[in-house]
């Protein structure tokens, strides 16, 4: 993505938080939008931990404290999405960016000779799932708005 897309990208997540805030009454704060700006910049998942770790590096005075009330507003906004990875962490959920991304699933890969410590998370999309959905849709009677799909797995050894 070239970087007049990213900044457009970050303005229009700036004016869906701030028009969220002003729809709960909730404060309009600069903390929430400089801790936004760093989720959106990110390539990958992150857990509070992380982000905390990112905002210190950069000299923020920002608590985790702030961090944590603030990913709950974003994933109430629609702007992240939790997962429960199960990674052996002190914040034990991983969060991505989420209002321009499509549906996906995730392929958990574990260290090899561990079932909790992460070596690798694969995002994609298989259209076979849509299929899948459809189904289950019809079947049922509902309409299927999200999922969340996981595999959990480790590499083969070349043995």
């Amino acid at each position: 993505m070239d970087t007049k897309q990213k900044e457009l990208n970050v303005t229009t997540i700036k004016d869906v938080l701030r028009q969220y805030l002003q729809e709960k009454g909730f404060r309009n704060t600069p903390e929430r939008y400089t801790i936004l700006e760093e989720i959106y910049n990110m390539e990958h998942h992150f857990n509070v931990d992380d982000l905390y770790l990112l905002m210190m590096q950069k000299k923020y005075h920002v608590s985790k404290a702030t961090i944590y009330n603030t990913i709950e507003i974003f994933l109430d906004a629609g702007l992240i999405r939790k997962h429960q990875f199960g990674e052996k962490t002190l914040s034990t959920s991983s969060y991505e960016k989420s209002y321009f991304d499509k549906q996906h699933d995730h392929l958990v890969i574990y260290k090899t000779g561990s079932d909790k410590e992460i070596e690798e998370i694969i995002e994609f999309c298989d259209p076979r799932i849509q299929g899948i959905k459809d189904s289950i849709e019809q079947a049922f009677g509902v309409t299927i708005d999200t999922h969340s799909l996981y595999f959990y797995g480790h590499k083969k050894s070349d043995n």
